[in-house]
């Protein structure tokens, strides 16, 4: 196996000196600033328990009346996502239950009430994150 030639091709293409700046692009962080500063809204339809976890803290009662369930084949246990971050359909887990309850000639009161209380969240501003090292 000859290897000589293997260094003449690693060559750089062009000289680059340690004094020049990448480009500018202002546009970009002045974008990026505003969605940050842009308030987000819960859809409890899409709802993390992170963010479920944050309206908790800041004071919104009645989300853990009935809790939340994260099946277990939307985690991936290979890329161990943070089981905080994964969406659930709140809303849409409570419905389920009712429905269930009113199969089975139950009382769905308590469940009824909950779901209202959740539909009233529906849509509220997320609180800004907390600074926990303060």
């Amino acid at each position: 196996m000859n290897i000589s030639t293997i260094g003449t091709n690693l060559a750089a293409n062009q000289a680059v000196s340690g004094k020049t700046l990448p480009p500018q692009s202002i546009g970009k962080v002045v974008e990026v600033a505003e969605q940050s500063q842009a308030q987000r809204t819960v859809d409890m339809r899409q709802v993390s328990l992170n963010e479920i976890n944050a309206l908790i803290k800041s004071g919104v009662d009645g989300l853990l009346d009935v809790v939340p369930y994260i099946p277990i084949s939307t985690s991936n246990p290979f890329a161990a996502p943070d089981a905080g971050d994964l969406k659930v359909d709140y809303l849409g887990q409570i419905e389920g239950m009712i429905d269930f309850q009113k199969s089975r000639h139950e009382d769905t009161t308590f469940l009824e009430k909950v779901l209202n209380n959740v539909k009233r969240i529906d849509g509220m501003a997320l609180p800004p994150k907390l600074d926990v090292m303060a």
